[in-house]
This record gives C-alpha cells, sequence and structure tokens, in this order.
C-alpha cells in the first residue's frame, strides 16, 4: 500500500495539485483496496473522517488521479463507474448483472508484453484484461429463481 499511496501523492505534487487532508484520506484508501471502489464509496468512506467533505472533492480528486494514471475508470453498470486501483497486469471478472468486479492473476501478460515489444515499438505502461460474465452468486441466484417459476 505504501507505495501505491506514495505515488499517488508524488503524482498530486508533480502536477501541482494541492495535497490535502482530504485528498490524502482518499489516496490512502485507493492505495489500501482492492475492492474497485464507486465514487459513491470513496465519499461515504471518506466522510466518516472529515464529515464536511463534498461529493464533488471526491469525483474531482478521482478524475485528477485518473488523468494522471494513478487509478483507472472501469465504466460500471447504468452508466456508473469504479476505479481500478491495482496497476499491475491482472485480469478483471466483470459481472454484467451485479457490477462486481474481482481481480484474477494470470501467468499470460509477461508472453503479451513480449510479443507486443517483438510487433511494435509500442512503449507500454499498463496490461489489464476485462472479462464480462455473470459470477458465481448472481449465478446461484438465477438458479433459485428458476427454481421457484
Amino acid at each position: 500500500m505504501t507505495s501505491r499511496f506514495e505515488a499517488m501523492t508524488e503524482a498530486l505534487r508533480r502536477a501541482n495539485y494541492r495535497v490535502t487532508p482530504q485528498r490524502l484520506a482518499i489516496c490512502k484508501l485507493l492505495a489500501s483496496s482492492k475492492s474497485h471502489p464507486s465514487p459513491a464509496e470513496v465519499y461515504e468512506h471518506i466522510r466518516r473522517q472529515y464529515p464536511t467533505i463534498s461529493l464533488a472533492t471526491v469525483y474531482n480528486t478521482l478524475a485528477v488521479l485518473r488523468d494522471l494514471g494513478e487509478i483507472i475508470e472501469i465504466p460500471g453498470n447504468a452508466g456508473g463507474v469504479r476505479y481500478e486501483t491495482d496497476l499491475t497486469p491482472h485480469a478483471n471478472l466483470i459481472c454484467l448483472r451485479c457490477g462486481s468486479i474481482t481481480d484474477l492473476e494470470l501467468d499470460v501478460f509477461e508472453k503479451v508484453r513480449t510479443e507486443i515489444d517483438a510487433a511494435v515499438p509500442f512503449a507500454l505502461q499498463g496490461l489489464r484484461i476485462d472479462a464480462f460474465g455473470v459470477c458465481p452468486r448472481c449465478q446461484a441466484s438465477e438458479v433459485k429463481i428458476e427454481e421457484n417459476a
């Protein structure tokens, strides 16, 4: 967590953004999160420590961190977004029903990186796979619905 937190705060400083206590709290939450939080989830968590924080501050900070390449915005269900905070190569399993996102480590990323390097002179900054489907919990609830029909 410390290195992600430091990377986020350093990126804010380099881009001449004020590093306020609220922004530090947002960075700390994101650096320690594995849950792909939504802006509302970030707001609710930070509001416990900073009751006067505005939703606009959370959205603006998330947008700045996204634009600085410190987090990745993942479009979600019904126009909502969630944020990827882990920039290491991995796959996201995204449920089309409930919108949950589960990380999955795959062994293929080094091979893909090598093939990209061999194919084109591309300065690869990151690598991610998004897989879409239905999570086990939603599959189980569909089975229950069908059994009751």
